[in-house]
């Protein structure tokens, strides 16, 4: 039994920074994320093919992986042809790469590369999605909120700073983040 409250800890504290990520809300994500992109009705998006950017730390890379593949998987049959999914690493070059995408979905890692991955999602004006809602402070435009039912979150803030426009409709499902508190 001690021994394993000591390899918990060692675990805990080692910090690798990997997030604990829930099969079950990935694959929630995967529906609902290219979902909310096509409400994004952004002129310069309604021109594009769709591109979602997964970034992720390297210890997350199974975890991006099965991301990308649970969003090919569940996509709308009609937009198939026109969605591109991405996955890089926050420690590589992503900005090259990801620089055709209308989103990011970002899974967990340090303040500087959230804000890193913000600024570029500001001047672009790009969606911003994120595993944990707790970077709804930092930023991202939307997260889910889960409880007996599923709703997306969405960071008023975020989205007005970035000149997004979502199908009004969205706001009619979604709880609102104001900056402290949901509602």
């Amino acid at each position: 039994m001690i021994k394993r409250l000591i390899l918990l800890f060692f675990l805990l504290a080692t910090g690798s920074g990997a997030h604990l990520y829930n099969d079950s809300m990935l694959l929630i994500y995967s529906k609902i994320v290219p979902r909310m992109m096509m409400l994004d009705n952004t002129e310069r998006v309604q021109k594009k093919r769709r591109s979602l950017c997964i970034l992720y730390e390297k210890v997350d890379r199974p975890v991006a992986g099965k991301l990308k593949k649970l969003v090919k998987e569940n996509l709308p049959p009609q937009v198939r042809g026109d969605f591109e999914v991405v996955t890089e690493s926050y420690d590589r070059k992503w900005s090259e790469r990801c620089r055709n995408s209308t989103a990011f979905m970002l899974l967990d890692t340090k303040r500087d590369n959230i804000a890193e991955v913000l600024k570029l999602a500001n001047e672009k004006r790009l969606l911003t999605f994120s595993y944990s809602n707790s970077l709804l402070k930092q930023g991202v435009a939307v997260s889910l909120m889960t409880g007996k039912k599923i709703y997306p979150i969405i960071n008023l803030k975020a989205v007005k700073s970035s000149s997004l426009k979502f199908d009004p409709m969205i706001y009619q499902t979604s709880k609102i983040y104001d900056g402290g508190s949901i509602r």
